[in-house]
C-alpha cells in the first residue's frame, strides 16, 4: 500500500483539525520567558520588547508574552480556518506542508490544504499591507507550472478511485485583481478568493456550519462533473405555463452536492435577482428543533437545473395519464458542481418534493 506521506504531508485528521484551528485561530503567537531570577526573566522581557513582543501575562517564575501573528500567516490561517469549519477531513498541518511536484525537485510548500470525498483544495494565499493593485501573473504562472506535478502526487497519495478533483485557489487580502488577471485563473481553471469572498465565507461558516463546504465546492467547481452520483430516480413530468417540470425524490446530502443557493450577500452578481437572505444560526436551531419534535415542511423545494451545453435531461417514458407524464430520469447524470453561470447553458425547471 502506498504511503500517502510520501508525497504530501504533514497533515491533520478527526480531533487533531480541532486542535489545530484553535490554534490558528488565535491572531497573536506566544513564548515564555524563563530565568532563574526574577531580575534575569526582567532583562530577557525588555530585550524581547524591544523585538516587537509584549506581556500577556506574569506568572511567579516565568513572563508569557505575545506578539501579533504576521500578516502572511494570519491570512493562511484565515483560510486554513475557513476550511477546516466547512468539514473538510484532512488538513496541512502546521506552515511546513509541502507536495512532491516532480522526481529530483524539492517538494513544494503549499499554504493551505484541504481535502474531503471528492475534492481537494489546494491555496495559495498572498496579500498586500495596503490596499491597491498588484499583477498576479506570476504566481498564476507558477502554478500552472507545477499543477501536473501536484496532480501527479495526489493520485500516487491516495489512488484513483474515487477521482478526486483537484483545485487550486489563489486567496488575497487588500489586492485589486484586474479583469486580465481574473481572465486568465479563469483560463487556466484556477480558484480566487478576494476580499469579498473571504468575508462572505467567514460568515457563511458561522451561519452554516459544515454545509457551507457544499456553498463552497459550487463556487470553486461550478460547472463540472460529480463522478459517482449517476443513479435514476422515479419522477413525473408534467407541463405549467408552457414549461416542463419534474417531480421526484432525491437524499437532501446528494441535493446539497450539485445544489448553490444564491444569497444577498453573495459574490455572484448574476444571484441577486434570485436570492435568499442568509440564515441565521437561532434561526436554524428553531427548524431543527421543529424538525426533531416531528414537525414538517409541506412545500416542495423549486430549483434551475443547468445541464451541460447541447444536452438535455434524460427522462425515460414510462406511462402517461393525460398532460402528465411518469417515468425515470437521472437528475444528477448530466448535472455539475453548483450552477453553471455560463448563459448558453439550458435551464430546466424542477420541483423536488421534500
Amino acid at each position: 500500500m502506498t504511503d500517502k506521506h510520501e508525497y504530501l504531508g504533514p497533515l491533520v485528521v478527526g480531533d487533531a483539525i480541532k486542535t489545530e484551528l484553535r490554534r490558528r485561530r488565535q491572531t497573536d503567537e506566544y513564548q515564555t520567558v524563563k530565568g532563574s531570577t526574577k531580575k534575569l526573566i526582567a532583562d530577557k522581557v525588555k530585550l524581547e520588547e524591544a523585538d516587537g513582543w509584549r506581556v500577556f501575562r506574569k506568572n511567579v517564575k516565568s513572563t508569557r508574552m505575545a506578539k501579533a501573528k504576521p500578516a502572511d500567516e494570519q491570512l493562511e490561517d484565515e483560510v486554513w480556518c475557513i476550511l477546516a469549519q466547512m468539514g473538510f477531513k484532512e488538513m496541512s498541518e502546521g506552515r511546513q506542508f509541502t507536495i512532491v511536484v516532480d522526481d529530483g525537485l524539492p517538494p513544494r510548500q503549499i499554504d493551505a490544504f484541504a481535502k474531503d470525498d471528492e475534492t481537494v483544495i489546494i491555496v495559495e494565499c498572498t496579500r498586500r499591507d495596503t490596499p491597491g493593485k498588484r499583477s498576479m501573473l506570476p504566481l498564476i504562472e507558477k502554478i500552472q507550472a507545477i499543477r501536473e506535478g501536484l496532480h501527479k502526487s495526489i493520485l500516487n497519495a491516495y489512488g484513483r478511485k474515487p477521482k478526486l478533483k483537484v483545485k487550486p485557489v489563489i486567496a488575497t487580502r487588500n489586492i485589486a485583481w484586474s479583469a486580465v488577471d481574473l481572465e486568465r485563473c479563469t483560463s487556466a481553471d484556477i480558484g480566487v478568493l478576494t476580499d469579498g469572498e473571504l468575508d462572505y465565507y467567514l460568515q457563511l461558516v458561522k451561519h452554516l456550519k459544515q454545509a457551507a463546504r457544499y456553498q463552497f465546492l459550487g463556487h470553486i467547481f461550478g460547472g463540472q462533473k460529480i463522478d459517482g452520483l449517476t443513479r435514476k430516480v422515479v419522477a413525473t413530468r408534467g407541463k405549467m405555463g408552457g414549461d416542463t417540470f419534474y417531480t421526484f425524490l432525491i437524499r437532501p446530502d446528494e441535493l446539497l452536492k450539485i445544489a448553490y443557493v444564491g444569497h444577498k450577500a453573495s459574490r455572484d452578481i448574476e444571484n441577486l435577482a434570485t436570492y435568499q437572505r442568509m440564515l441565521q444560526p437561532h434561526r436554524l436551531k428553531k427548524i431543527a428543533k421543529y424538525i426533531n419534535e416531528g414537525g414538517k415542511f409541506p412545500t416542495n423545494i423549486v430549483v434551475n437545473l443547468k445541464t451541460k451545453k447541447g444536452t438535455k435531461l434524460r427522462f425515460e417514458d414510462k406511462e402517461k395519464h393525460g398532460d402528465e407524464t411518469w417515468g425515470t430520469t437521472v437528475p444528477a447524470a448530466d448535472l455539475r458542481f453548483g450552477v453553471d453561470h455560463r448563459r448558453s447553458a439550458p435551464t430546466l425547471r424542477l420541483c423536488l418534493c421534500t
